[in-house]
């Protein structure tokens, strides 16, 4: 699970004008890659539909 030192980050990272594509890897070691549409308290929500909880995030582009 990522901390919320890292949440706080991804969320900042999503306000720039950059890439919003991201690698994550799960705590299934699943990885999935896509466009972030957002990110809220709870988790992160890709373009195409997809969501992940914090709590089932072991990564994200390489951090811990």
């Amino acid at each position: 699970m990522i901390s919320a030192k890292q949440r706080e980050l991804v969320q900042k990272q999503l306000h720039r004008d950059e890439s919003k594509i991201v690698n994550i890897v799960l705590t299934n070691e699943q990885q999935v890659a896509g466009e972030i549409e957002h990110a809220n308290h709870q988790g992160i929500v890709m373009r195409d539909g997809r969501r992940y909880d914090y709590a089932d995030i072991r990564e994200i582009n390489g951090v811990y």
